[in-house]
């Protein structure tokens, strides 16, 4: 009996010492095949890949929920009531509550979902692999890419939304931290002023300062300036308005703009 305890001692002894070099040994197929994949193209090599992606995040981005869900289930042109926007704000203020939080959900979605794709196919060696030292940068463009279609719809003739839920995806999937942070500043200045706008501003105007703290790659900095950009430029019209002491409150019944 001592023998054969000291005979499974032994084997254990063996097998740890053995499950580094199978370990390493798994690895290296798996790590030739995913480069031999991107060496040789494959189905699809990595910059096609990457391509794709940001053309496909365009393409989801430019969907404009606002206007579909006002359309198929409440039978209205959200662009004819209220500020004429098709973002959540001006669906929860022209159809109510459910309305408006799905319209923020799928608005969300439309950029995180390109987000979380980027980071999925960098995990497994198939055709479809992406490259891992290229998720960083192809996630961050990525979300740009659907902020854009958000924005600037091909459905909508390069019209559409402020952006500010897509912009809010994009971050959720690279800096959640710092979505988390900044939510309580906007919940503290909307509830302060009534101000969506406002509110809206002055988290994407502190974004890239959050980012360059809390998550400093180069690359996502910049996207993260250029995003907090867009999103400003997109408010330009809210910025005269809050300037003037004519910008909608929450609660305010407002009538259609000119746009």
């Amino acid at each position: 009996s001592s023998r054969r305890g000291n005979l499974k001692i032994e084997c254990k002894e063996i097998a740890t010492a053995l499950e580094p070099v199978a370990s390493e040994a798994w690895q290296i197929p798996r790590n030739r095949l995913r480069q031999s994949r991107i060496k040789d193209g494959g189905w699809m090599n990595s910059l096609h890949l990457s391509i794709a992606i940001i053309v496909a995040a365009y393409i989801l981005g430019s969907i404009p929920f606002g206007l579909v869900i006002s359309g198929v289930f409440y039978r209205t042109d959200i662009r004819k009531y209220g500020s004429g926007n098709i973002g959540a704000t001006n669906v929860y203020r022209n159809l109510g509550p459910i309305a408006g939080a799905a319209v923020l959900a799928a608005d969300i979605l439309k950029s995180l979902g390109p987000v979380i794709s980027v980071k999925f196919l960098s995990l497994a060696p198939t055709p479809w692999t992406l490259d891992p030292e290229l998720v960083p940068l192809i996630s961050v463009l990525a979300g740009l890419a659907a902020i854009f279609g958000h924005s600037y719809s091909i459905f909508l003739n390069f019209k559409g939304g402020k952006g500010m839920a897509t912009v809010t995806g994009m971050a959720l999937g690279l800096w959640p931290w710092t979505v988390l942070i900044l939510f309580g500043i906007w919940l503290l200045i909307t509830a302060l002023t009534k101000y969506v706008s406002l509110a809206s501003i002055t988290v994407v105007v502190l974004l890239p300062v959050m980012v360059s703290f809390m998550y400093p790659k180069t690359e996502y900095i910049i996207i993260s300036i250029i995003a907090a950009v867009v999103i400003v430029y997109r408010h330009r019209s809210n910025i005269v308005r809050l300037l003037k002491g004519q910008e909608i409150k929450i609660g305010d019944k407002v009538k259609l703009e000119e746009d």
